[in-house]
């Protein structure tokens, strides 16, 4: 599995006078600004949401074009440091924090940056950071991230099914076919980045950030505690609440949910959960809207094709241990169907994990069957068996050979 847990979303702590003219100018510039001029609706780059980043082009005023990731969880713009030299001597330093490893980095005075034309509104100040290992994940050359400093002042919708990111006027416009409102809040006290009251659990706690930086295979993350809660298959949820591989997020279920545990002050919901759905988050009036558009996450062309063909050989596997007895908990004589599946892949090293659920004729259980395999034309390996009642609780571990 390819782990964008330590690099992929920056944590933000600021220290000294510029970081307080950071946060200050992040948290209040709303209440002193007029809506900007609206960039024009821009196409998604087609990965977004699919194991992707959101991605925009934004321009320099010499007209040079410069990939970024738009971030919601970013409190304000962060440019590659090979630009530096374009933005005349640092200005100050911050100290930023990825994943609990603090680094200290230059502040600039921030360049005018363009979308479609139209001058963003942003902060006096930008941070040069490395991109490197984003780039590398991306496949391609990634120049910075457009933060809250500039998205606060715009009502977004993201299309997921039309590949759009659109800006709209929220003094006129009609929100019927947004979706459930969510209130948007700071995080806590001490970071006002939007947040929701809300998390992937279902349960009660801290806000989870809105993050549409975090891209890669997971929804999101869960503090440890509520992770293990989330991972516990041998007590029942709590009304309200889900187990893995669910997730419940303003009392609605969604299936095929994979998340990360972050030992972080918050929980998160990232762009693979947010790509689920027509989402518009309306900075200004502080709401999120969520229309679901899809029950499962998006994939790309060829991680379809890869995970419908992992799961028809994985399924001819199991029915060919059923036809020799040699599935637990089935015998040759019993009938049944699939209900559903989950896929994940990886790719360094090659491995495909495939659980194929679902129910026996007059049992009210349902059995799960985990396969794995270790190349992409290897053989198939049962990993794991067992049998839940209807509300997910555990009845029975099988072992397996």
């Amino acid at each position: 599995m390819l782990s964008l847990r330590s690099w992929l979303k920056p944590r933000l702590l600021f220290f000294g006078v510029a970081a307080i003219c950071l946060m200050f100018l992040c948290s209040c510039a709303t209440k002193n600004s007029t809506q900007p001029r609206l960039p024009a609706t821009v196409t998604m780059n087609k990965d977004a949401g699919r194991g992707g980043f959101l991605e925009v082009t934004l321009q320099l005023e010499n007209g040079e074009k410069l990939p970024f990731i738009l971030d919601t969880g970013a409190g304000f713009i962060l440019i590659d440091e090979s630009l530096a030299p374009k933005l005349g001597k640092p200005i100050g330093t911050v100290n930023i924090q990825h994943w609990g490893k603090h680094e200290d980095r230059h502040v600039y005075a921030a360049p005018k940056l363009y979308l479609g034309g139209v001058l963003l509104p942003t902060g006096d100040s930008v941070v040069a950071s490395d991109f490197k290992d984003f780039s590398k994940v991306a496949g391609h050359r990634v120049m910075g991230v457009l933060g809250m400093d500039a998205l606060q002042h715009y009502c977004l919708q993201l299309d997921f099914t039309a590949g759009k990111i659109r800006f709209l006027d929220d003094q006129s416009a009609d929100t019927k076919n947004w979706g459930q409102a969510f209130p948007i809040v700071a995080l806590n006290a001490n970071d006002p980045r939007p947040a929701v009251a809300q998390n992937l659990l279902g349960a009660q706690g801290p806000h989870s950030l809105i993050d549409s930086g975090y891209g890669g295979r997971a929804d999101g993350w869960l503090m440890p505690k509520f992770f293990e809660q989330w991972t516990n298959q041998t007590d029942l949820p709590a009304k309200g609440e889900a187990h893995s591989p669910d997730g419940v997020f303003g009392g609605k279920r969604y299936s095929s949910m994979f998340l990360d545990v972050q030992d972080v002050e918050s929980d998160g919901i990232g762009l693979r959960f947010l790509a689920r759905h027509l989402v518009t988050l309306d900075f200004p009036k502080h709401t999120l809207y969520l229309k679901r558009t899809s029950d499962f996450p998006l994939m790309n062309k060829a991680t379809e094709t890869r995970a419908r063909s992992a799961t028809e050989s994985a399924g001819k596997y199991m029915v060919q241990l059923v036809k020799q007895g040699q599935l637990p908990g089935i015998s040759k004589e019993d009938h049944g169907t699939m209900t559903d599946s989950q896929v994940d892949h990886t790719d360094s090293p090659y491995r495909d994990s495939v659980v194929l659920n679902g129910r026996k004729n007059g049992d009210s259980s349902f059995y799960h069957y985990t396969f794995i395999r270790t190349s992409q034309n290897g053989g198939w390996k049962l990993q794991k068996a067992r049998r839940t009642d209807e509300n997910g609780k555990v009845l029975q571990e099988y072992p397996v050979p």
